[in-house]
């Protein structure tokens, strides 16, 4: 009994060439499986109830609840919220009752960012300038001009809320 090297090769080169498309079909048969766990998914995401919170808040179905604004406020905030509609009367009048009611949202948020300023210690003018200006930006066909020097007289009252010296 001689060795025979060169039939071993043979063979193992033989089934490696043997299995090769049984490898190509089983690839097939796992590509199939994996589409046909897709489109079952996919199916039962549609037929998932709309009742169901969790799974609508997780795919970002629920939406998000509208600012509540307080409706107690304090003494600064009633004082804030008088310098801010003093003189406005006339282009609060001209808006459309929608317009009116998102003007009226916004300066009572306006109002809270404010006075949460003015209670902290380091008093910004920037940013109540900032703040009352972007407000004021809502009233459709006045001047910008207008606005910036209405916005400063503004910002200066509020100013002298926190500070009467000034």
């Amino acid at each position: 009994m001689a060795f025979k090297p060169n039939e071993e090769k043979t063979n193992i080169i033989q089934t490696s060439h043997e299995l090769g498309p049984v490898i190509n079909i089983g690839k097939k048969i796992e590509q199939e499986k994996i589409l046909e766990k897709e489109t079952q998914l996919a199916e039962k995401k549609t037929e998932l109830p709309v009742d169901n919170s969790k799974i609508r808040k997780h795919f970002g179905l629920l939406q998000k609840k509208p600012v509540v604004i307080p409706q107690v406020r304090d003494e600064l905030t009633i004082k804030i919220e008088k310098i801010l509609e003093d003189g406005l009367d006339d282009a609060y009048q001209r808006l459309s009752p929608i317009a009116k009611q998102e003007f009226k949202i916004k300066g009572e948020q306006a109002a809270l960012k404010i006075r949460d300023l003015l209670k902290s210690t380091n008093l910004k003018l920037k940013k109540i300038l900032k703040i009352i200006l972007d407000w004021l930006r809502l009233l459709p066909g006045v001047n910008r001009f207008f606005l910036e020097q209405e916005a400063k007289i503004k910002a200066d009252k509020i100013i002298a809320l926190k500070n009467p010296k000034l």
